[in-house]
């Protein structure tokens, strides 16, 4: 009977520990079921340690050795030793109220699973057996227990929802929706930060802040009656999603940055995510305001299939048809970029303390959106001087004279493409990479990161390579480059690249970080 209950505690105990490392990987993902096990199953995140350690002693027993006791005690420690994804992690759990109540729910459905099997199973060796079953089922519990919830978080949801619609309806805030593959954050402060000073009171919800309950939740805390415009991010997880968030926030005006192969991997198609990203185009009315990049295919296109009573088209290349605000010249300098930017036949010599391409398109997208709401162009430009940078948006930091190009945050072809040619213009000796390469891309993922790994190489003197996921398509690509082996560094994790990294600069340099991927890419879970 003791040994019963020694496994029995020791099994609760495993399912306590292991659960929140699923509920961590669950938790980035939004909470989608399906998207955890085809992590699971693509990564091989499944449990080794405990199984075969049980199904060892379940064998042990059955020839007469005595292992129950020395080898249970030996597992509560290991357990207890494994790292928790609450404080040991890139992208740290957070027990917010649906984690707590999805956790605690798994643990207790295991907990009876646990007590079951130890009143069914005739013999402490079969009963070793059956917490090798049970240690792999610690996923299978989580999501049941997601299943369950299913109608208490609808309800929240519709609770939640209807205090945030009543709050709009209330304030009544001009709405104005941005999408985009890429480009969304950045644009989203940009036009926030001017629309309060050259308008009036702004509500915009902080950094990435994209999905629905995100929106209501900042909606509900900072939204205040005295709010005239709400500049809001609508994220894409498939088709649908931002007409949702159209329904929640009905946008007078609609700003696509672009429509590129972002996220490819989720949607399937490009005429998938197409059709997704132009749902706020379709959901913005007639008499509306269209701001969309003429640069791109999938926003011009937007733009022609979806006009509006004001529809404005911005870029930099006159050859893929009319612009109404363009940037006819740019050049770095230490602090920042200056240009020149056109806008109903004037030109406006202009400085801003964002750095690359991708900034710029921003700065046009939330500048022709600005003035087609009414602002003063001469005051945007003012605005446009005194902007704030969006950490780890291609923010350049200086530290014992070494440059830093901080651009972590959804890394695309375009994007990663704009920050080496940045980093090209930053003065300097020496020119570092360090990254994970891309994801998320699809068929083309390889492709994608093979061709970047070819620029990198034609710009970097070293590159530092992080994780396994895109290791074999950026050595390809530097390979094709002509860097050498010598200059290829190849680290699992982020930490030992970025300690190697210490090691490897001097004054002088200028280093790249580009994209941060989350832990469950960057590397192999080994349970």
């Amino acid at each position: 009977m003791a040994e019963v209950l020694l496994i029995t505690l020791l099994s609760v105990w495993f399912c306590l520990r292991r659960s929140l490392h699923y509920l961590s990987f669950m938790q980035q993902d939004e909470y989608r079921t399906t998207r955890l096990w085809r992590w699971i199953f693509l990564r091989g995140a499944f449990d080794r340690k405990g199984t075969l350690t049980a199904l060892g002693v379940s064998g042990l027993v059955a020839l007469g050795v005595p292992a129950t006791y020395p080898v249970a005690a030996g597992l509560f420690l290991a357990i207890a030793l494994e790292k928790s994804p609450t404080k040991h992690a890139k992208l740290p759990l957070k027990m917010t109220k649906r984690a707590k109540r999805l956790y605690v729910l798994s643990v207790t459905l295991y907990l009876l699973a646990a007590i079951a099997v130890a009143f069914i199973v005739p013999s402490v060796r079969w009963l070793w057996a059956a917490q090798a079953i049970l240690f792999q089922a610690v996923p299978l519990f989580l999501t049941m227990a997601a299943i369950c919830l299913m109608p208490w978080e609808w309800q929240s949801r519709r609770h939640y929802i209807k205090e945030a619609k009543a709050i709009l309806d209330e304030v009544d805030p001009l709405v104005i929706g941005i999408t985009g593959s890429y480009g969304k954050t950045s644009t989203k402060e940009i036009l926030g930060q001017v629309l309060r000073v050259a308008k009036g009171p702004t509500f915009w919800p902080p950094k990435g802040v994209n999905t629905d309950m995100g929106i209501v939740r900042h909606i509900r805390e900072d939204m205040t009656p005295h709010t005239e415009y709400a500049v809001v991010e609508m994220a894409a997880y498939g088709r649908g999603s931002i007409e949702r968030l159209c329904c929640l926030t009905p946008p007078k005006a609609g700003l696509i940055t672009n429509i590129g192969t972002a996220h490819l991997e989720r949607f399937g198609t490009v005429e998938n995510i197409y059709q997704t990203k132009t749902e706020l185009a379709r959901a913005v009315d007639e008499d509306g305001i269209l701001v969309c990049n003429g640069d791109n295919a999938g926003a011009r296109r937007a733009a022609e299939e979806n006009p509006k009573k004001v529809t404005l088209l911005f870029g930099f290349d006159h050859t893929k048809g009319h612009l109404d605000c363009w940037i006819s010249s740019w050049h770095t300098c230490p602090t920042g970029v200056n240009y020149s930017l056109h806008y109903r036949d004037r030109e406006y010599y202009c400085y801003s303390p964002l750095f690359g391409q991708p900034n710029l398109y921003n700065i046009m997208g939330a500048f022709t959106m600005a003035c087609a709401l009414g602002c003063d162009p001469d005051y945007v430009v003012a605005t446009l001087h005194t902007l704030e940078p969006v950490d780890n948006r291609l923010k350049v930091t200086k530290s014992d004279e070494i440059t830093y190009l901080m651009d972590a945050y959804n890394s695309n072809p375009f994007g990663f493409s704009a920050a080496l040619d940045t980093m090209q213009s930053v003065q300097g000796e020496r020119r570092i990479v360090v990254t994970p390469g891309m994801v998320e891309l699809g068929k083309k993922q390889f492709e994608e990161n093979e061709r970047i790994g070819t620029h990198v190489a034609s710009v970097c003197d070293l590159a530092i390579v992080v994780g396994k996921t895109n290791r074999k398509a950026l050595k390809s690509g530097l390979e094709k480059g002509g860097m050498g082996p010598e200059r290829m560094l190849f680290f699992d994790t982020r930490d030992h690249a970025l300690a190697e990294l210490k090691t490897k600069t001097q004054a002088g340099d200028v280093v790249l970080i580009e994209n941060d991927l989350p832990d469950l890419y960057e590397k192999k879970i080994l349970f």
